[in-house]
């Protein structure tokens, strides 16, 4: 869920259903990337070899380490102490909360073993993190042809950290937004993106953006739609098909996470028009338009929330 605050300023504030989930013999193994690792190091073992205190701190305080010293075999997502640090001041309250803690490192923990070398673009795999009836996605993308791969929008940085009971991957961003709010058409029901909402469903655009085929959403704030020139709401105000091409535009197949992003990428949009990355640096920003809250993880894709409407070519 999102506010906007009397200045404009935008806040994250997690969803409230987020806070509610709780719920030796001695030879050696081959360690990809890194020195033989005894056959008695488990995946917390690993993490403290790691250098991993941040984590291993919040495992051992939710009460966690059965979790992630099972037979598996696993694959753990595990970020590093400036991972940790990083976490937007806005996002850090919530860690105070141990409860809210618990989902998010159950979320950096998938079954069966992913090294790097058998990871696929779009893969998704179920975590721990459970919610209701449904265990919650991880997703892996590749981009630049491998130079970033990342795991739910967060950087791989040092990969096949082998242990008993699987591998350790390590992230250089926790994994914070797991798509608790479902596909992209449900993400985009938010206070400050109704515009994009309704647009969605009269543009005959919801159906395909709750499939499973993974897409990337750029979604302007209403604040962006109501600073359009009174001759493109014209053109919108009962002409579906303008909406429709008008939404278009804020769509790409794929998903496209912003810490796969480079300078100068370009992506296509569903209408067919070219949008391209500015800057990287800070808050990304792309065809002119911030994105001051990017990667919100859906089931089918990521939502980056925009400050500029883009609009088609011939509607000015």
């Amino acid at each position: 869920m999102l506010r906007i605050n009397l200045h404009g300023t935008l806040h994250l504030i997690i969803p409230a259903i987020l806070l509610k989930c709780l719920q030796c013999k001695t030879h050696f193994a081959t360690n990809p990337g890194g020195p033989p690792r005894e056959i008695g190091d488990n995946v917390l073992d690993v993490a403290t070899r790691l250098g991993a205190t941040t984590f291993l701190d919040f495992v051992h305080r939710t009460n966690l380490t059965r979790n992630f010293t099972q037979a598996g075999p696993l694959t753990v997502f595990i970020p590093s102490n400036q991972a940790f640090e990083e976490i937007p001041a806005n996002v850090k309250d919530f860690f105070q909360d141990l409860s809210y803690v618990k989902t998010i490192l159950l979320y950096h923990i998938i079954h069966g073993l992913h090294p790097k070398n058998s990871i696929e673009n779009e893969a998704v795999f179920k975590s721990e993190y459970k919610m209701e009836d449904t265990f919650l996605d991880v997703r892996l993308n590749i981009y630049h042809e491998g130079e970033i791969i990342t795991a739910s929008g967060s950087p791989i940085v040092h990969f096949d950290n082998v242990a008993t009971n699987g591998i350790v991957h390590m992230l250089s961003r926790v994994m914070y937004l797991p798509p608790v709010s479902g596909t992209l058409t449900q993400e985009a029901y938010t206070p400050i993106t109704r515009y994009v909402a309704y647009g969605l469903m009269d543009g005959g655009l919801s159906e395909r953006l709750n499939r499973r085929e993974p897409y990337t959403l750029f979604a302007p704030t209403d604040l962006a739609f109501e600073q359009l020139p009174n001759k493109t709401m014209q053109i919108l105000v009962g002409n579906k098909t303008a909406i429709r091409r008008l939404m278009e535009n804020h769509i790409v197949a794929g998903t496209y996470f912003t810490k796969g992003m480079k300078e100068s990428d370009q992506f296509t949009t569903l209408l067919g028009e070219t949008i391209e990355v500015d800057s990287i640096k800070g808050n990304v920003t792309i065809n002119g338009a911030l994105l001051p809250l990017p990667d919100f993880t859906a089931t089918n894709g990521v939502l980056h929330l925009s400050t500029k409407v883009f609009v088609p070519l011939d509607f000015c």
